[in-house]
């Protein structure tokens, strides 16, 4: 039976957008990916692999790199970044 073509594993657009929100904050910091993965206890690949969508964020993982980040969870998630994060404006 062929592969559905849709991978419950693949990253979608909000998966995207997330890394991307999180990419912009730790550069607004001037924060390398080495520190901010130092900070969350992985490594600067996992780091990377968040913000290009590769892997996905878990809820946990996600308020580590918001206090990393000294930032809210919720600044990381906004409607309005996500929207910008993603390239829609």
């Amino acid at each position: 039976m062929p592969k559905a073509s849709t991978d419950a594993r693949a990253a979608d657009d909000l998966d995207r957008a997330l890394g991307n929100a999180i990419r912009l904050r730790r550069r607004s910091l001037n924060m390398t990916q080495e520190q901010l993965a130092s900070a969350c206890g992985i490594s600067f690949q996992q780091v990377q692999k968040y913000e290009n969508g590769a892997n996905r964020v878990s809820f946990s993982r996600l308020v580590q790199i918001a206090r990393a980040l000294d930032c809210r969870v919720t600044d990381l998630t906004s409607h309005e970044l996500l929207i910008v994060a993603a390239g829609g404006g």
